[in-house]
């Protein structure tokens, strides 16, 4: 691979923070999430208990990436944490989300590995509710998605200035477009 491609992999990965909630679908309120980084010097920030109090430490966690990626972060965890908290409002500033970008990057097989499944709730490596193996999880997702995206630029690259103007046409798609 191209050593620009790697390094700008890099960059938008080590610029980017990923977030997982856990809520209850009844009452639709975090129980439980977990924000990663990938540089090894920053620890995880992970929280079962005390939600609410812990939100503020989520809010300080965030403010030094570019991006928030996340799985279904657009429908999903976005509109909680804004619901919990209008300061999270920034957050969607220039999300990435790995749902919307999997078809593209992967038609013939448009699901990932943090596909849940629909009949017992639990994910497919066998975990339940277990947001920090999560967050981990979508790094390796969009780095994938990365690659894929880097190999049909060479094969394609009107396909992927297709795929680029169809994710970046929306408000706040500062992260689609990065």
């Amino acid at each position: 691979m191209n050593p620009a491609v790697n390094t700008t992999q890099s960059e938008i990965l080590s610029r980017s923070v990923s977030i997982d909630l856990e809520v209850d679908p009844e009452k639709a309120k975090i129980f439980a999430f977990a924000a990663v980084a990938m540089a090894p010097e920053r620890p995880s920030l992970v929280v079962r208990e005390n939600v609410d109090l812990n939100l503020r430490k989520l809010d300080t966690f965030c403010q030094s990436f570019d991006h928030v990626i996340g799985h279904n972060i657009l429908r999903h965890d976005l509109p909680h944490l804004a619901a919990a908290s209008s300061k999270f409002a920034r957050l969607a500033e220039a999300p990435i989300d790995t749902l919307w970008l999997n078809p593209l990057a992967f038609p013939r097989n448009p699901y990932h590995h943090l596909v849940k499944h629909y009949q017992d709730g639990r994910l497919l490596t066998g975990r339940v509710n277990d947001p920090e193996f999560d967050a981990r999880l979508v790094f390796e997702v969009l780095e994938n998605q990365i690659n894929a995206f880097s190999g049909l630029n060479e094969q394609s690259p009107d396909a992927l200035t297709a795929y680029h103007y169809l994710c970046c046409g929306a408000p706040q798609s500062g992260g689609f477009d990065r």
